[in-house]
């Protein structure tokens, strides 16, 4: 990877990748889960222009491991919310380690938030420790069962659709960026997209961020967004164009 004068942090589901449900007969199956189809890209997006872009996602490692998006093949992945780096494929350990030191400091608060989870009367899913660190389950009214796990200081109780996520504070995207900068002696712009509400974090901290125009009160400085109907289309797009200006720019 070239990190000499900018780097793209990217989210994947809902921003470079989506759902296959309501897939078009021309969509590209990116990922399959018992031989059934569980997310596509539009024909139209052209990944091979796409360069120095870090995937910073929730998913765990086997999940994000399933991904096959052509003529993308990033060296480097944060996975786990941020718990984990992978480098061509491979987990780093030392930043693993870190993480798992800042998961043993709230593993009691871990433990408590976990039985509210067993005895929430809302959970419709099974409790699971994901890369054994973080909870994972869903319920049918996140409100609620959010509003009971959220008395835990040293956690980061939030939800996505029916998803209920519980991670210590320190494994977010937004620490996982500055830690992966800090690693690289990165010192260029710094360009991140997400969609969703554990994004908010690293769209904070970026130079550029790239956003839907509903998430709400993001601080980057300079915004670029759209609605959330083609979303993924117009984040492949804009980073395909800003990865041409600074190639031409810096080159």
């Amino acid at each position: 990877m070239s990190k000499n004068n900018f780097l793209i942090f990217a989210d994947l589901d809902g921003t470079l990748i989506r759902s296959a449900k309501n897939r078009s007969d021309s969509d590209i199956i990116v990922e399959y889960k018992n031989n059934e189809p569980i997310t596509c890209v539009s024909e139209n997006a052209d990944f091979s222009l796409l360069q120095n872009v870090v995937p910073v996602t929730t998913r765990s490692i086997e999940q994000y491991s399933r991904i096959h998006i052509p003529y993308f093949s990033p060296e480097y992945a944060v996975c786990s919310n941020g718990g984990n780096l992978l480098f061509k494929g491979e987990v780093c350990r030392d930043w693993l380690k870190y993480s798992q030191s800042e998961f043993n400091k709230c593993r009691e608060q871990i433990e408590a938030c976990k039985t509210v989870f067993e005895n929430d009367q809302n959970r419709s899913f099974e409790i699971r420790l994901v890369d054994g660190l973080f909870l994972f389950t869903k319920s049918t009214c996140v409100s609620a069962t959010l509003e009971n796990a959220g008395r835990f200081g040293s956690l980061n109780c939030f939800s996505v659709g029916e998803k209920v996520y519980a991670f210590p504070k320190a494994l977010n995207k937004g620490t996982a960026v500055k830690r992966f900068i800090e690693r690289e002696n990165f010192r260029g712009t710094v360009i991140c997209a997400g969609d969703s509400l554990p994004d908010i974090p690293m769209l904070d901290i970026a130079d550029i961020a790239i956003f839907p125009d509903d998430l709400g009160n993001v601080k980057a400085k300079e915004k670029l967004t759209a609605p959330r109907e083609g979303f993924c289309d117009f984040v492949v797009k804009t980073l395909s164009e800003l990865c041409s200006k600074y190639r031409k720019d810096f080159g």
